[in-house]
């Protein structure tokens, strides 16, 4: 009869011992099954950010190549052919949308007196741009005028 006891007492102390290892075996296996989640979304997020600032220094670079190819073209095509200069900005404005709206690609400038200018094209030499200041001055404006860029 002891020994009965002792072995049922074993059998419970073991039975219930397996339960208790078990719930610790749980509780590590949710412990990392939690980290490696937080891991993945820490990589991600980190990836994320990556991409955001390869996009954001892509976005830069594109904006550095436009404005060097603006300046460019600028120091390249520096005789323009003013139809309307104006003091009012407003005014330039609305001159502006009014030649766009026939068709012409306009350019806005400002020169050192602060005076608004409307541009009908930019041109590389003298010679072009006073052979198109002629046709201006017979489908836009009479007194349409050359402007030299500085």
């Amino acid at each position: 009869m002891r020994n009965l006891v002792i072995v049922l007492s074993l059998l419970v102390v073991l039975s219930s011992g397996c339960e208790m290892f078990g719930k610790k075996k749980r509780a590590e296996q949710a412990a990392i099954e939690l980290k490696a989640k937080n891991d993945s979304i820490a990589k991600a997020q980190k990836a994320a950010k990556a991409l955001k600032l390869k996009k954001q220094k892509e976005a830069k670079a594109k904006q550095d190549a436009i404005k060097k190819a603006e300046e460019e073209r600028k120091k390249l095509y520096k005789f323009h052919i003013i139809v309307g200069s104006f003091k009012t900005p407003q005014y330039a404005t609305a001159y502006n949308d009014f030649i766009g709206k026939k068709g012409y690609q306009t350019e806005m400038h400002t020169n050192r007196y602060n005076f608004q200018m409307v541009s009908i094209g930019a041109y590389k030499s003298w010679r072009e741009a006073v052979i198109e200041l002629k046709k201006a001055r017979e489908a836009i404006e009479p007194t349409a005028w050359i402007y030299i860029r500085q």
